[in-house]
């Protein structure tokens, strides 16, 4: 017989077989098709170097995507080679050599991937559509259209060659140290399974302690400080049900004991499972933390998006705020007002708050810490602007921050001083990176000794969170978010020290139909400060390091809130759309490993199958028998790592107590969703299990 006959016979003889191989090729061909063409889509690649851009999301989600492909299409070749021992014990005991079967599997493997990589590229060119429909459907700001472009092709091809390449060379390592007694024999071994009752009941205790404390380290109730701890519950919460797993039958066995006339009628389940589980301890644990993983990432996704405009209005009380600078945004209140209204804006709020910026040092022992600037706002200015009447006294401050969140760490004694160009330049030189921004005393006196400051005692200086005195923006040119308000007299002797590029003005407003004032303000103001048409025309919104002079402009682009909402929302919708699917993935490959692991044990089930009909079985309790282990099987995972995963969800999220009912609700839903995928693959694998071993 010839070598084509024999490639043929074969694949006619495992054509079942090679059609579910070749599925899960095509399917990962199809996704990293569909991926892939998103990072050279135009739209995207048109982000790159912006702050909103989506490029990053989808560069880190696509490499994401490409580790799960390897992982996943290794798993399944060598889970099919290891399915096909006992042919390939007959092969070689028929006389074929360890190198006619490589050349067997190069061929098979060849044309796998060919057929593959034609059906995957289709239909990912076909469903690319529907693909970017659902993201589209997320993004609010941005519509990604569909485009095919050659890279797209070329990056899906060579990912899925390199697999394909990396995945033959094992292969040639693998035939080559089988031998025909271990091939022959490798579906004949039987794992017997080992379980200890009370390592098992240690575990659930140990588990049950670790449910009910990690939301409180998480939430900081429990090792205050020490933030060490939470990965050490978090790394015990995912090793426990490892050896929950290994006694899960036993424990189940003494528990249904008790009920006699339960526990007989499941005993030829339960005591196969006993043999085998140990089998699928390690996979029925690796797919349990896949569920994990894709319930929590999923869920907390989903959370991140859907509180985007509570936290956007949280660190952002005002709908639209600019800086104005003796060189930028040099305007009167009346003309801003006057835009506005000709727009159509209706201003409900409007306050010119006046701050500024002066260098800080605090006590470090015998030392100075030197940590740059602090904006300090008047008495007057802070209580007409807040509408409130707080009196601090001369050697007080009063420091305000927008965050609700607990602040580690206090000021010690602290020291706002004035300095000119020189002597913050020989500050900056001792107080480097390398000196942790420590300098001595001794130095200190020197440089800035005659210099204006105001020194405040740690007692003197009281802290108050949750204000909303302005919007939060961090960069390099201006920071807001925190301040000191300080006595009018300090606040005069420090402004009249320091340079006027350090006086600056907000410019916070309350207004409804702000979209088109908006768009007419920005373009009022860049014409004042002497900017054409090439400057803001995208909002700096996450901030970043002034390192040119045209990015020491943009960040004097005025900031609108719902500006900031549309561009989180689509930054963090790629995100949720990219952990949706990849959940999907996920829940996919769990019931694709448990297919393939199950088919593995056909030969050895049909041994097991004749003895039950030698005994009397009807042929009708044994496809119960079978539908009650693969069940078990199948749906332990979900069970285990669904309720894994929706837990870690809540400890994360429960800090937020006005959306964790909701968020708990999705996820749930998303939980049932993953249990009907496993519940498709489970249907299908048992039809074949039940034809393969019954027939």
């Amino acid at each position: 017989m010839k070598f084509s006959s024999i490639v043929r016979k074969n694949f006619t003889h495992n054509f079942n077989k090679y059609i579910s191989f070749y599925f899960v090729n095509s399917l990962i061909i199809a996704m990293l098709f569909m991926y892939g063409s998103l990072i050279f889509n135009s739209i995207i690649i048109q982000s790159i170097g912006k702050v909103s851009s989506l490029y990053g999301s989808v560069k880190t989600s696509l490499i994401g995507i490409i580790l799960f492909s390897i992982v996943f299409i290794t798993y399944t070749n060598i889970s099919f080679l290891k399915n096909r021992g006992k042919e390939f014990g007959m092969y070689l005991t028929l006389g074929m050599t360890t190198r006619d079967l490589i050349k067997l599997i190069f061929v098979e493997n060849l044309g796998i991937m060919i057929a593959s990589l034609l059906t995957g590229i289709v239909t990912g060119a076909l469903f690319g559509r529907l693909f970017y429909m659902g993201l589209n459907k997320i993004l609010i700001e941005t519509n990604i259209l569909y485009e095919l472009n050659y890279k797209s092709f070329l990056l899906s091809i060579g990912v899925f060659v390199l697999i394909f390449l990396g995945n033959f060379i094992f292969n040639i390592f693998y035939i080559r140290k089988v031998s025909i007694i271990d091939a022959i024999k490798a579906n004949k071994k039987k794992e017997i399974g080992k379980a200890n009752l009370l390592i098992g009941i240690i575990s659930l205790i140990i588990l049950i302690i670790l449910l009910y404390c990690l939301p409180k380290v998480l939430r900081g109730e429990m090792f205050r400080g020490k933030s060490y701890m939470i990965g050490i519950f978090v790394a015990s919460f995912l090793i426990c049900p490892y050896m929950l797993i290994g006694s899960f039958i036993y424990l189940i066995k003494r528990l249904l004991s008790k009920f006699p006339k339960l526990y007989n009628r499941n005993l030829l389940v339960l005591s196969n499972l006993s043999h085998r589980f140990l089998g699928y301890k390690s996979l029925i644990y690796m797919l349990s933390l896949l569920v994990t993983g894709a319930m929590f990432f999923v869920g907390f996704s989903y959370s991140d998006y859907f509180s985007i405009r509570e936290d956007v209005n949280l660190y952002n009380p005002y709908d639209i705020m600019f800086v104005e600078t003796d060189e930028y945004n040099r305007v009167e209140k009346e003309h801003i007002q006057n835009i506005i209204k000709k727009n159509n804006g209706e201003i409900e709020k409007y306050s010119v708050l006046e701050y500024i910026k002066v260098n800080i040092f605090t006590v470090e022992g015998e030392q100075l810490a030197f940590f740059g600037d602090k904006n300090v706002i008047s008495e007057t200015n802070y209580n007409k602007h807040m509408e409130t009447s707080i009196d601090i006294k001369l050697d007080e401050a009063l420091d305000i921050n927008i965050s609700n969140k607990e602040i580690e760490g206090e000021y010690s004694a602290a020291t706002l001083v004035t300095m000119d160009e020189k002597q913050l330049e020989e500050i900056n030189e001792i107080a480097s990176q390398e000196n942790d921004y420590l300098l001595s005393k001794k130095d200190y006196e020197k440089i800035v000794g005659e210099n204006d400051k105001l020194y405040l005692s740690k007692d003197k200086i009281k802290k108050e969170k949750g204000v909303p005195f302005i919007n939060t923006k961090n960069i390099s040119n201006y920071s807001l978010g925190t301040a000191f308000v300080v006595d009018d007299k300090s606040y005069e002797v420090l402004k009249a020290g320091i340079r006027s590029s350090s006086i600056k003005k907000v410019h916070l407003m309350n207004i409804k139909n702000g979209d088109k004032a908006f768009e007419n303000l920005v373009n009022y103001l860049r014409e004042e400060s002497g900017l054409d048409n090439s400057y803001w025309n995208e909002a700096n919104i996450l901030g970043g390091i002034a390192t040119d002079k045209n990015k020491d402009k943009e960040s004097y682009r005025p900031i609108y809130k719902e500006e900031l909402i549309k561009a989180q929302l689509d930054k963090k919708g790629i995100r949720l759309f990219t952990m949706i699917f990849m959940g999907l993935l996920f829940i996919i490959a769990n019931g694709i490993c448990l297919y393939y692991k199950v088919l593995s044990d056909i030969d050895e089930e049909e041994e097991r199958i004749i003895s039950l009909n030698r005994i009397g079985t009807l042929g009708k309790e044994v496809k119960s028998i079978i539908s009650k282990e693969l069940a078990i099987i199948f749906f332990l995972p979900i069970l285990i790592g669904g309720g894994l995963g929706v837990y870690l969800l809540y400890a994360v999220v429960s800090c937020y107590s006005e959306i964790t009912g909701l968020i708990m609700k999705k996820s749930i839903v998303i939980l049932l969703i993953g249990a009907i995928i496993q519940g498709v693959f489970y249907l299908i694998s048992r039809k074949k299990y039940t034809k393969e071993v019954v027939g």
